[in-house]
C-alpha cells in the first residue's frame, strides 16, 4: 500500500514538473513574442513619424502658397489613412495570437479528465 502511494506521490510530482516546464516555455515564448512586437512597433513609429516630417517640410517648402494648403491636405488625408490601415493591421494581429498558456490549460484538463474519469464537467 505504501509503494502505491509512494508512487502515485511520484508519479503526481513528473506530471507536476512537465506542467511547470511548459508554463516556462509558454513564458519564455510570450516574452520573445511581445519584445519583437515592441521593437517592430518602435521603429514603425519612428520611422512614420520622421517620414512625415520630411514630407510635411518638404510639401511646405517646395510648393506656392496656393497650391501648398491643398498639398498639405492631401498629405495629412494619407497619414490619417495610414495611420487607420496600422491600427487595423495590429489590432488583427491581435486576434491572431492564441490564449496565453493556452497548451498549459488544455494538458491539465486532459490530466483531469483522466484522473477523474466519472467527473462531467460544464461547458462555459
Amino acid at each position: 500500500m505504501l509503494e502505491e502511494a509512494l508512487s502515485l506521490g511520484a508519479q503526481g510530482l513528473r506530471i507536476a514538473q512537465t506542467r511547470l516546464e511548459m508554463l516556462s516555455v509558454d513564458l519564455q515564448r510570450e516574452k520573445a513574442a511581445v519584445a519583437r512586437q515592441l521593437a517592430f512597433a518602435v521603429a514603425c513609429g519612428t520611422s512614420a513619424a520622421l517620414a512625415a516630417f520630411a514630407c510635411i517640410l518638404w510639401a511646405a517648402l517646395s510648393f506656392e502658397p496656393r497650391t501648398r494648403f491643398i498639398v498639405l491636405g492631401v498629405l495629412t488625408g494619407v497619414f490619417v489613412l495610414v495611420a487607420v490601415a496600422c491600427g487595423l493591421l495590429f489590432w488583427r494581429g491581435l486576434q491572431r495570437r492564441g490564449r496565453l498558456f493556452g497548451q498549459l490549460i488544455e494538458a491539465l484538463k486532459r490530466d483531469s479528465d483522466v484522473l477523474e474519469p466519472r467527473r462531467t464537467r460544464e461547458t462555459p
